[in-house]
Order: C-alpha cells, then structure tokens, then sequence
C-alpha cells in the first residue's frame, strides 16, 4: 500500500530544538506535566516562536468537537500514548494526521499500522520536531471568521516546557494553507471546551496562568480571538494537580454537557455536586438550560476525556477491577447521543488526569457544510404559524448550496413530510407551517451542497429530531382568554403591523431580538398609541432572517416570531 509520507518545512524551526528529551515513565511523564508555567517562562523554556498578532477579521467563530471532522490528530514522540485499536478504528472512516520527527520514524510507523491492519490510505505524516504525544493541549484551535466563512488556525503560548510541541499550530497552519492568530494568553487544549456557538468553558486555571492580565482582558482576547463571548471559568472540582475541564467535563452538543459523578465518601463529592447544579442553571445558546448528564467513576475513571468524531464517541474504558463500571458509561453517553456509535477503546495506560482525549485532537472538516439553527423546544405557546429558519452555508463558500428541507412529522405519524426551504438572502433559509393546539412536533433540518455532500441539524437528523409540543388551550397557561401578541406580513420587508389580543397590562418595553438574544431594535413607548390596528414597525435596516418581536408588560412577556424578507 502506498505511503503517504509529507515534509512540512518551517525556516528556523529544526536547528533550535531547546528541549526534545523524552520521558517515558507514566509517573515521571504525570509529574513533568504538572510544571509550573512561570517557572518555565522565566527559564526560557516555552518561548520558542510564538508570536501574537492582530485577531482575525470577524465574524469569528470556534468550531466545537461535535462539529463534522474529516480528521484527527495525533502524536508519535517516543510511543503514540494510545492503542492501535484506536487508530484502527479512526483510520476506517476519517483521516489520520501523524505528527512524527522524520521520515524514518514515519516509514517504521506505516510499518507498524500495516502490521496492526490500520487503513494507511486515510494516514498522512507530518515531519516536525514534537515533545510528546499530549495532542490534545497543543494543537490548533480551529475557527472561522470573516463574512466569508474562512477556516483558520489559533495559536496560544503552551503552558508545559516543550517547545516543538509549542509550535505544532504553526506546523498545522503551513500544512493545511490556513492563516494562524496568535492569542497571547497561556492556556492549555484540555482545559478547553466550546459549543461552536460562542460559549466557552475552562476552569480558573486560566487566571493562574496568566496573572498578567485582567479577567476582562481574558475574556476580551477570546472574545477577539474566537468570538466566545460566555467563557465560564470555573472551580475545579477534581482537585488535583491538572486542573484541565476534560477530566470531569465535556460539552456533548450545544445544550447538553457530561459532568463526572463521584461517591459520597470522596472528598471532592460537595464541589462536583456543586459543578454540576451550577451547568443545570446555565443557560445554553438553544435558550434552555443545559441538560446534565453524569457517568460514575468511583475509582477515577476517566469516562469524561472521551473524542467525538461525527456520528461516534471513543471512551477510554479502563480495565481491571474498574471495568465493572465501563458498560455503564456507555449507556450515560449513549442515552445523552441517541443514534451514535458508542466505542469504548480499553488500555491499560488511561489515567484518571490523563486518558484518549488529551491525546487526540479533531481535524474539522475544512470545506464544511454548516446548518445554523435555533431549535424549538419543550412546550410552546400556539401560534398561527410556526416560522422555521436556518442560516446555511459552506466554509470559504467552496461549494454552492443545493437544498434545503425541512422534515417534520405530527404525533403518530411515522413518516416526515418534507418542505423546501426558501432562501431570502444572506444564506438565510426559511419555511413556516401551521399546527393544532396539543400538537407534538419532530423535525430536523436537511441541507446539500454541490460537492454533493450533506449536513444536518441536529446531527443525525431522523435519528433524534428536535421536539416541541404545542400548548393546549385549556391548559393553565391559557385561562387568560387567549392573550398574545402577532406580527404580520410574514415574512415582511418594509413595515411589520403588529396586533394583539386581551393584553390589559400595562406595557413597559417593545424589542426585536435576533436569534443570539441581542437586541437589534427597540420601540419607544412613550410615543406609541397603544390602539394595536395602528402600531406598525419600522423594520426596513434590518438584515434578512428570523428575529423574536418580544412585548414586556408588568405582568407577563408576549412572544412572536417573524421573518424579515
């Protein structure tokens, strides 16, 4: 089989390796990882050539781990830290990014993935020095930014004293043709999570590394830098010497997130408690608060510091008398993902600080097809029509957009219906339908572009689509006579009319807000005749898409959804 062996060349970089020693014992190699980053500094010891730059033109956004990947990274120092079962089962279906110090070590790897039946057609080298296999902590983070959706590379000063591995950005960003930003605040990857929406989560490891700014210019420079603009920075309830959020946290989609369990006896059981009481009142970019989903790792089983890559989750499982609670993991994540594929990779070299996601590191498909969408949710108040709408497109606009559907079934029925979606500019996508009171609604969102390839949202589309029921009019919530607020035409371009019905109390605000919860237009009040036949809007600067027209009285908060044309 042919080997796919590729020299990536950085000027400067191979003939100042200031530290490449590497360490091999699973104690020495837990103690090393725990430096104190000033102490490094001062010594000279991470400062190889990272270099800050002005941050990307925005937008800008971070692409979360359960976005569609076409591959993953990882490490050959002196050993790859993770089993070839892992490899194999990720060279099956994505591609395989190696990064080894040269050709020969790269030959004797090919050898040895032929050996292990590793696909070698989905496995590239790339040639650059590297301290260890900890991938995870220092690879690229990927983002898009501009109006055109132009994928591109972060880079962080690395908070360990390694500077090859330091550097492993800069060698992606050559290798993949993408743009690198440097983000001069120390930081680490497996205290990292994101939700592809503009919410972060570390823990206050961040404010210890970086005691030289100010927590407004931390959250100013990943706001800059990655356009995260709800960072949690929070306590760690491990209480161990890592501090890293993957031991004992993981966002699994935009509004769902994996907090670890521990028993009653283990000292630290109050702070997770307390860890996962604060995320279940944490508002997710969906609007919800976030569902919370715990595994049982009574002996520091690292279930939490799994990979998703696309439709499949690879739990580290550890073996021996721990294992017993393996099965059990798989079932938290499998009933948290319904539809994916849930691998549990067994090695005898997982630790409850260190496992298979701190040594891995996706690779997010760089021509993506993305589904951007507000789903609805739990029970909503009836309406008229319910407007469907979803922002589509692909990065760099590589690929023209075919279609967009919408797939919906009521109740019983066992079969979606589809609809086409209109496109009314800016990528923007719409559709509206008309259900009954008491109605329970499944749907999902079905795009193709031209490569053809598809994408949807949710993820796996029919599989587990989003849900909403219909509130029933005689329900408590409408023995106030029917009162609501509707806006029309919808969708509309110039002018919105705005009618109401029963609504006594006394108003105290009109706003329009977009899908994100900013306030995009605001009425004012003390100039507006309250006679409802007359109240129009003036919504003309308005960019196209679907926004929420939201009526504040003293009493209660009137909702409706329109879609500016």
């Amino acid at each position: 089989m042919k080997r796919k062996i590729f020299l990536v060349c950085i000027l400067g970089f191979l003939s100042s390796v200031i530290y490449s020693q590497q360490i091999t014992d699973p104690k020495i190699q837990a103690k090393y990882h725990a430096l104190n980053y000033e102490e490094l500094s001062q010594k000279g010891l991470n400062s190889k050539s990272f270099v800050e730059t002005t941050p990307p033109a925005g937008p800008v956004r971070n692409i979360a781990e359960f976005e569609p990947n076409q591959g993953v990274i990882i490490s050959y120092a002196n050993n790859f830290g993770i089993p070839a079962t892992l490899i194999r089962a990720l060279a099956e279906y994505v591609h395989v990014y190696v990064v080894c110090a040269n050709n020969s070590t790269a030959q004797n790897i090919n050898t040895y993935f032929i050996n292990n039946n590793v696909n070698t057609a989905n496995v590239s080298y790339v040639i650059a020095p590297i301290d260890s296999y900890w991938s995870r902590d220092y690879s690229p983070w990927f983002i898009e930014y501009t109006d055109n959706h132009v994928p591109g590379i972060v880079n962080f000063p690395y908070n360990r004293p390694r500077p090859n591995d330091n550097d492993i950005p800069i060698v992606f960003g050559n290798y993949l043709g993408l743009e690198v930003f440097g983000m001069n605040v120390v930081h680490t990857g497996g205290n990292y999570m994101c939700d592809g929406y503009g919410v972060a989560a570390s823990t206050d490891l961040v404010y210890e590394e970086n005691t030289n700014l100010t927590s407004n210019q931390i959250m100013q420079k990943h706001l800059d830098y990655l356009g995260i603009s709800n960072y949690h920075l929070v306590p760690d309830p491990l209480g161990d010497y890592i501090k890293h959020i993957d031991c004992w946290g993981k966002f699994l989609d935009v509004d769902k997130i994996l907090i670890t369990s521990v028993p009653a006896t283990n000292p630290q059981y109050a702070e997770y408690e307390a860890m996962a009481d604060y995320w279940a009142n944490q508002t997710s970019s969906y609007g919800t608060k976030y569902k919370v989903y715990r595994t049982y790792s009574p002996n520091g089983q690292p279930y939490s510091n799994s990979l998703i890559m696309n439709n499949k989750v690879f739990i580290p499982f550890v073996n021996g008398s721990g294992s017993s609670y393996n099965s059990q993991a798989a079932d938290v994540y499998a009933q948290a993902l319904p539809g994916y594929q849930i691998i549990g990779i067994n090695y005898d070299y997982w630790y409850s600080t260190d496992a298979l996601h701190c040594r891995t590191h996706e690779v997010p498909d760089l021509q993506m097809l993305r589904v951007k969408h507000i789903p609805y949710h739990d029970t909503i108040e009836y309406q008229d029509l319910f407007m469907f709408s979803a922002e589509v497109y692909s990065f760099s606009n590589s690929n023209a957009i075919n279609s967009v559907k919408l797939y919906y079934k009521v109740n019983d029925q066992t079969t979606f219906s589809e609809l086409a979606m209109q496109n009314i500019g800016n990528n923007n996508y719409f559709c509206s339908l008309s259900f009954n009171f008491g109605d329970e609604v499944y749907y999902y969102i079905e795009a193709t572009d031209s490569r053809p390839h598809t994408e949807y949202h949710p993820y796996l589309g029919s599989v587990n689509p989003h849900h909403f029921v219909i509130s029933d009019p005689y329900s408590i919530a409408y023995q106030d006579e029917m009162s609501y607020v509707k806006a029309y035409p919808n969708p509309a371009t110039e002018q919105l009319f705005v009618v109401a019905n029963n609504i006594n109390q006394n108003i105290q605000r009109i706003e329009i807000v977009d899908l994100t919860g900013k306030i995009v237009k605001t009425v004012d009040i003390s100039k507006t005749s309250f006679d409802w036949d007359l109240l129009t809007i003036d919504i003309s600067e308005l960019p196209s898409q679907l926004y929420v027209l939201k009526l504040v009285s003293d009493q209660k908060i009137f909702l409706t959804r329109f879609v500016k044309y």
